[in-house]
């Protein structure tokens, strides 16, 4: 499935480690530090929300961390170097809970060992999705980081293609993503010309039967 392809696009969260999860757990944590009931589902949809904000340009990366502090915090008039260091201490939880999906660091090795070029295509910081692969132990010196952040524009903008394959020098037809996301990690390369797989690990149903969908990346070990 992925051995015809020069190059591997993975996104990170969701993907290739539980963001999900180290969300939940994290903003329990940082917020009984804080003196203040947990609420998680709440944390996750004001993520939701501003992240898909920060998606469309309308925010910065950093504003859209703020932004979600001051709401969740109900403290509107926080600065934004304020919000940003009560976030690092949300970060700080979030990370030490992340943890890989289990068939991830085989998959990677995989393609290693086929001699493929391997990034990591990501609407985060790449100081921060680093530390997540250090931490959950999927970090290689091979990876090519490709964060929204630094590379200057987010999935799903036709710019961070564009973009990531001029980093990784390959063309749209030596390329393949593989993601959680419909509209990011699947449409959007689709659109650039680069072959593209759906990761639904939780089995939502939220897969579109016009492209391939797989329920764990242990189906593309092996696969032709």
């Amino acid at each position: 499935m992925l051995n015809s392809y020069r190059a591997v696009l993975f996104d990170l969260d969701g993907t290739l480690v539980n963001h999900s999860d180290a969300a939940r757990a994290g903003v329990i944590t940082w917020s009984r530090e804080l003196g203040i009931s947990p609420d998680p589902a709440r944390w996750l949809a004001l993520e939701q929300q501003w992240f898909l904000a920060f998606e469309r340009g309308e925010v910065t990366h950093s504003g859209q961390r703020a932004a979600r502090v001051r709401e969740y915090l109900c403290e509107p008039k926080l600065s934004e170097a304020a919000a940003l260091q009560l976030f690092n201490g949300f970060l700080h939880q979030y990370i030490a809970s992340m943890q890989p999906f289990s068939d991830a660091a085989e998959v990677l090795e995989q393609c290693f060992d086929c001699g493929q070029l391997v990034g990591i295509a990501t609407n985060g910081a790449a100081n921060l999705q680093t530390a997540k692969l250090r931490t959950t132990g999927l970090w290689d010196d091979r990876l090519i980081m490709l964060a929204a952040v630094e590379i200057g524009a987010a999935k799903p903008n036709p710019e961070f293609y564009a973009r990531a394959l001029d980093i990784v020098g390959t063309a749209p037809s030596d390329t393949i993503m593989v993601g959680d996301s419909l509209p990011n990690d699947v449409l959007a390369p689709i659109a650039a010309g680069i072959a593209a797989i759906h990761v639904d690990h939780a089995g939502t149903g939220t897969a579109d039967p016009r492209y391939p969908t797989i329920r764990g990346l242990s189906e593309l070990l092996n696969a032709p």
